[in-house]
């Protein structure tokens, strides 16, 4: 007795659809509203909201709520949106996709796989020779390529995707090719520029003393040969300029040669 008595003791603070000393009760069936006073008189396709009271079943709308949501709409007062491929319609009350024929995916996005048609893709293609039937009326396409349409058009952007892969393979080898010729023609180059360093000049005059004279009895005159030499020397870093100056015939060999020696840098 006392355990009722509590339970149905109302809180004038409790929200609409809920009544009791800590508000923990909802109300009955058929009631709603502010601790729960009210009583639904609910028709067809509505019921009794313990908030709002009576309120339209989801998938209808309207003062009595006979009206369905129209296309694209479901849900409680048809407030949400479908979202269906190919203009489908969707279930008034739960948004489920109604693919039509040849279709299929909770969005309606995927075309019947091969051998399959119609409604939700049920039907068995009856074809010969591996020929795809149409997705909605199951007729045989003798004229069309065994696989759907969906099927080719999905090889053949696997055949463009392998055709770019390759290109830039193609692309990449060239380039690398390329680099490594013209590295191999810069280091011939500069090998050869090494080797063609400036040489050593060397110019030697040398003159015999006049120890093989052709003696002239009668003219008492004398001849002096003289031989010129020159040398070429190879040198990486520099040219240099030897010459050895001409050497007294009166005086012995070695005595006063000189030797100059002038370094000049090749432009």
């Amino acid at each position: 007795m006392t355990g009722d008595y509590v339970a149905l003791c109302v809180s004038s603070t409790c929200p609409p659809g809920k009544f009791g000393r800590d508000c923990s009760v909802a109300c009955f069936d058929k009631y709603y509203g502010v601790q729960c006073k009210h009583m639904c008189s609910c028709t067809d396709n509505m019921k009794c909201d313990p908030i709002h009271g009576c309120v339209c079943f989801e998938g209808f709308t309207g003062k009595d709520c006979l009206t369905v949501c129209p296309s694209g709409r479901y849900g409680w007062n048809c407030t949400k949106e479908c979202f269906c491929a190919e203009d489908a319609e969707c279930d008034s009350v739960t948004g489920v996709c109604l693919c039509s024929a040849g279709r299929i995916g909770s969005h309606c996005t995927k075309k019947c796989t091969f051998g399959t048609f119609g409604k939700d893709c049920k039907g068995n293609c009856d074809c010969s020779d591996g020929i795809q039937c149409d997705v909605i009326t199951g007729k045989c396409n003798k004229n069309k390529n065994p696989k759907s349409d969906g099927d080719t058009k999905e090889s053949k952007g696997a055949v463009m995707v392998y055709i770019m892969m390759a290109a830039a393979v193609i692309g990449l080898i060239c380039v690398v090719t390329m680099a490594l010729k013209a590295k191999e023609a810069l280091c011939r180059m500069v090998q050869k520029q090494k080797q063609d360093t400036t040489k050593l000049k060397m110019k030697r005059r040398k003159a015999h003393r006049p120890s093989n004279l052709n003696d002239n009895s009668q003219t008492g005159s004398f001849t002096e040969e003289t031989e010129v030499t020159t040398l070429e020397l190879p040198f990486e870093e520099e040219n240099l300029y030897c010459e050895i100056q001409d050497i007294n015939p009166i005086e012995p060999v070695g005595v006063n040669a000189k030797m100059s020696l002038r370094s000049f840098s090749q432009n």
